[in-house]
């Protein structure tokens, strides 16, 4: 039978999930179920006091692309989950975005928020979050369609 580990670093941060052949005892290495072995969003988190933590960013844009014309734009929502996808809704802070290397800070309000992009320049830029137990990006593309 299987064991399942969660391998954790002096930090307590989970690195790596393991499935050994026989049960082992040791400081870094926290048994877990085959469940949460299969959840790779246990990566990153943190073993605190017999439980996994961490604060995680969602960025999800309302449509792929937009126009170079300056008035087309792409609505992001940043949201900000624990491991397993729950929303933190008590989550009222501020969180570092980054939009092509600047960086700016992002009010959210019960663990959400939006932000507009437009661009009168072709291209891609990147969104990126910083600051969490995992970050996330997104890349945004400005195409005139050719």
């Amino acid at each position: 039978m299987p064991n399942y580990y969660a391998q954790i670093d002096e930090d307590g941060r989970v690195f790596t999930l393991s499935e050994l052949a026989g049960e082992v005892k040791h400081d870094h290495l926290i048994p877990i179920s085959e469940e949460q072995y299969q959840d790779r969003r246990l990566m990153h988190t943190r073993y605190v006091d017999g439980d996994f933590q961490g604060l995680f960013a969602v960025i999800e844009a309302d449509k792929p692309a937009i126009k170079p014309d300056g008035e087309d734009v792409l609505t992001v929502q940043v949201t900000v989950t624990d491991w397993q996808g729950k929303v933190q809704k008590a989550y009222n802070e501020e969180l570092e975005v980054e939009l092509n290397g600047m960086r700016q800070s992002l009010k959210l309000t019960k663990g959400t928020a939006d932000i507009t992009i437009s661009s009168s320049e072709p291209g891609q830029f990147v969104l990126k979050t910083a600051g969490l137990d995992r970050n996330s990006e997104l890349k945004v593309v400005v195409t005139d369609g050719n």
